[in-house]
């Protein structure tokens, strides 16, 4: 009986070990008495085919998201797919060259080369105010501005801008 000691001893465990999960198996509440996740009332013991469009919603939202049968859904990659492409339409919209616009510009008797070359600069005709300067003086036109409203349609050349402000409009 001794050889046999080490059997019995494990033999005896295991009986004991079963029992005792078998009365915690007893003692635990069943699944229909227990209460929802977020809800106080315990979870009807009815079939989901009477249940109401809303009461599925609820019962579903809480281990699921639930959406409309309408709503669109995205995945990652669409949603990566489709910033993709807005980043680029805004780039091209970002690149794409202003359209020409009218200027205006007044010159009032008595101004000089330099302010009429700044006023040029700030309407955005010209970039380079020294290039202008340098021309006119080239030119010997320094003194030669008409006083008065010049117009300047869409992109204009610095011999254009020269000129119109150099001529008498009609």
């Amino acid at each position: 009986m001794s050889n046999k000691k080490s059997l019995f001893y494990g033999l005896g465990s295991g009986l004991i070990a079963g029992a005792i999960l078998l009365q915690l198996m007893n003692a635990a509440p069943s699944a229909s008495s227990l209460t929802q996740e977020g809800m106080d009332k315990p979870a009807p013991a009815v079939a989901a085919e009477s249940w109401s469009r809303e009461q599925l919603k609820e019962a579903a939202a809480v281990h699921y998201q639930v959406y409309e049968k309408d709503a669109k859904v995205y995945l990652q990659p669409q949603v990566d797919e489709l910033i993709r492409q807005r980043l680029a339409e805004e780039k091209d919209k970002q690149q794409a060259p202003e359209p020409p616009k009218d200027v205006y510009i007044y010159v009032q008797s008595g101004l000089v080369l330099w302010q009429v070359s700044d006023m040029l600069v700030q309407s955005g005709l010209i970039t380079d105010k020294k290039a202008f300067e340098d021309e006119m003086r080239k030119r010997r036109l320094t003194g030669s501005i008409i006083t008065g409203v010049h117009e300047f349609k869409g992109a204009q050349t610095l011999d254009q801008i020269i000129t119109n402000l150099t001529t008498k409009q009609g």
